[in-house]
């Protein structure tokens, strides 16, 4: 395991409570893949405690990483970070996770909601990156219009390459919404995946159902993989 000091250099709102925060290297970069996550030591006056979170950058960018999260009112990770200045080192541990990508040739289905969308933004441009020739179908689901985030970047990867398409779904939408409705989950269920890798990552509900519902289609269990996201 490794222990490193890292450098908080931006802090990008995304919604009204979701920010990403991007942190530079202090000292030598930290190897990692698309799909790990680091722990952050929160050192905020308190007894020391770590949190579990996402890297929502490709590795392939050299000069820092970033961090997809919801903060929450009275989360001590939450108010450590939102309340943190510019500038400050901060210490991490890792990276540590197996929601990698593996070295299929198989067609690719990742599902997302909320902030389980951190590890596909990395995950994402390293495919595309490796000239990956399958079709890669993101599905990001949340509940409201205003909770969206990222479309932008989706829509410059579907332009950087064809076999990239993504499907936003809103389960609770304004009448003006143009786009899918519902739960995500309801727009998987008329797919033929059978021969398909997916990932999936989200709150727990989700990702349950979703599991099965893969299962019940007979994704093979090497080709099913799955990171839980939990409020902290």
């Amino acid at each position: 395991m490794t222990k490193f000091a890292a450098k908080l250099i931006r802090s990008i709102p995304l919604t009204a409570d979701t920010y990403q925060l991007d942190f530079a290297w202090v000292g030598e970069a930290v190897p990692y893949e698309a799909g790990h996550f680091f722990l952050l030591e929160v050192e905020d006056g308190g007894p020391r405690v770590t949190r579990a979170y996402s890297i929502c950058s490709a590795p392939a960018e050299k000069e820092f990483f970033s961090l997809c999260l919801k903060f929450l009112p009275g989360g001590r990770a939450s108010e450590y970070l939102k309340n943190m200045e510019m500038g400050r080192d901060v210490h991490f541990q890792g990276p540590f996770g197996h929601f990698k990508l593996t070295d299929s040739k198989k067609d690719i289905v990742m599902v997302a909601t909320g902030t389980g969308i951190a590890p596909f933004m990395g995950m994402i441009p390293t495919l595309i990156a490796r000239g990956f020739k399958k079709n890669i179908s993101l599905y990001f689901g949340v509940r409201f219009e205003e909770d969206l985030f990222y479309l932008a970047q989706f829509k410059t990867w579907e332009k950087q390459n064809s076999k990239f398409k993504s499907f936003v779904a809103i389960s609770r939408p304004g009448e003006k919404w143009k786009g899918l409705s519902g739960r995500v989950t309801e727009h998987l269920e008329g797919l033929e995946l059978k021969a398909s890798q997916v990932y999936i990552c989200g709150n727990g509900d989700m990702v349950k159902t979703v599991k099965e519902m893969m299962e019940t289609k007979g994704v093979e269990k090497p080709d099913l993989h799955f990171e839980l996201f939990t409020a902290i």
